[in-house]
């Protein structure tokens, strides 16, 4: 096997053994109804098209009884930015659907990570922001407040906190969820080692999703760690304590900048890897909403 194989394999053997632990348990029932004003039924639309690549596409759950109060929660799925789709973010909008009956998800796509494309951090953005744009343009249209909150897993948690942190001019951001996501880019040791699960060094990972190799600042310019003030969103924060992908420090170290700068934070640390088992998935997501919601109104 060649060493472009290998390197093949083990990032299917990574992805596939998230899938793995997010599907041993089903959601927890909640027999909570929505409470909204209208009399709109629940409607998801499947791959609604915010630009021309055909990676451009996001799923859209819309509550019954939605009106211009139902609040809307992004989704952005992970894959080391080059790799995943929505789908993978399913059992996590499963469970918000089943808990949180008056919140509309949108689970996004976006243009992944490629040197042959020439995608890196910059489209990745111009993606999230597109989609945002464009909920806030159809708000009318399909019932829904301009509050969003945002949350992703693992790259796709990075993703979350750095649109947020950074790009949010218009302000519609107004919680953050992470999931196992690097909150450090600029973490030379990290950078610099080599990763059984991903198949290859992490240095090239990271390279593909920046556009460029090593350099302090563009690394810190995409590090959600050095992208926090003291009005940055309110930030909610899942790791487990043996991931062998990406370093939980970076999360703890996160959780304390946060904190010290008096922004608003959980963080819950759980016996796991990269990826969750079916009770801890739920136990994070019921979190998550207890954290959004006040936030959210």
């Amino acid at each position: 096997m060649s060493t472009t194989e290998q390197k093949c394999l083990f990032l299917i053997l990574g992805i596939v053994m998230l899938s793995l632990q997010s599907c041993f348990k089903e959601p927890l029932s909640n027999n909570s109804k929505p409470t909204g004003s209208s009399n709109l039924k629940d409607t998801t639309v499947l791959n609604v098209v915010y630009g021309t690549n055909s990676a451009q596409v996001y799923d859209a759950y819309l509550p019954a009884q939605r009106d211009s109060n139902t609040p809307v929660i992004i989704m952005i799925h992970g894959g080391a930015w080059k790799a995943g789709q929505k789908e993978d973010m399913n059992v996590f909008m499963n469970i918000i659907k089943n808990q949180w009956k008056d919140a509309a998800v949108v689970n996004m796509n976006y243009r992944l990570a490629s040197n042959t494309k020439n995608i890196h951090h910059t489209e990745i953005i111009e993606d999230i922001s597109a989609v945002v744009s464009q909920l806030d343009s159809l708000k009318e249209s399909y019932h829904i407040s301009a509050k969003m909150g945002i949350m992703g897993a693992s790259a796709g948690g990075q993703l979350a906190m750095i649109y947020a942190y950074r790009y949010d001019s218009l302000n519609h951001i107004k919680c953050v969820g992470n999931f196992y996501g690097p909150s450090i880019i600029n973490d030379w040791d990290w950078y610099n080692s080599f990763n059984l699960w991903l198949g290859g060094k992490v240095g090239d990972i990271l390279a593909e999703y920046v556009g460029q190799t090593w350099d302090t600042t563009e690394y810190k310019t995409v590090s959600p760690y050095w992208n926090i003030s003291s009005s940055s969103q309110p930030t909610i924060i899942f790791h487990g304590n043996a991931d062998p992908i990406v370093p939980h420090y970076q999360s703890q170290w996160l959780n304390s900048k946060l904190k010290s700068l008096g922004v608003a934070v959980e963080y819950k640390e759980y016996p796991a890897f990269h990826g969750f088992d079916g009770n801890q998935n739920n136990d994070a997501i019921i979190r998550l909403i207890n954290f959004f919601k006040p936030r959210l109104q």
